[in-house]
């Protein structure tokens, strides 16, 4: 007995502490590129690029609060000048790994829609998840993060309608700050 405490107690000493636990950040910053894609009615698609940015603080190991943001620009003749922003602030449930971290959430916000001088702000909903691999403690990358976002907009007609084709992918960089 006292040769297997031996040995327990020199492998606690010579294994480093990161193998005993993942700690959880307390928050998390991530920042990237963003291709935001929308196909409505009879309208061509529309493939804006642009940047995407968040925040989330961890309150458990697998429960965060979340802000998004993004902009994605597009102009030719299918849409001059066009401007899409989405602010938006949800949940998030994540499985942490030691190499990676798979998330999914549920967001709630709005769009602005800005196109020749003209614009409008919707509600929008966001539905998505995504996959960060750990480089080390303080950093991941953002490998992919997609979403579904459903926004009521103004038909023109003093009705709404939702428009439910419209789907963003991101990548970038995850900073992780602190530790639970």
């Amino acid at each position: 007995m006292k040769r297997v405490l031996m040995v327990l107690a020199a492998v606690s000493v010579l294994l480093p502490a990161s193998l005993w636990a993942q700690e959880t950040p307390k928050a998390e910053l991530f920042g990237g590129f963003s291709l935001l894609t929308n196909k409505s009615g009879t309208d061509p698609r529309i493939t804006a690029p642009g940047w995407q940015a968040g925040i989330s603080a961890n309150v458990t190991q697998r429960f965060a609060v979340v802000g998004d943001f993004s902009g994605n620009y597009k102009n030719d003749t299918d849409c001059p000048s066009c401007k899409i922003h989405t602010f938006l602030g949800g949940v998030r449930v994540a499985n942490r790994a030691e190499k990676a971290t798979v998330f999914g959430h549920a967001l709630l916000g709005g769009s602005r829609f800005s196109a020749s001088g003209a614009s409008q702000t919707n509600l929008t909903l966001g539905f998505g998840g995504g996959v960060d691999i750990n480089t080390s403690d303080k950093m991941a990358i953002r490998i992919v993060q997609f979403d579904w976002l459903p926004t009521k907009f103004d038909n023109g007609t003093g009705g709404s309608d939702w428009e439910k084709n419209t789907i963003r992918f991101g990548f970038g960089v995850v900073f992780k700050s602190g530790s639970k």
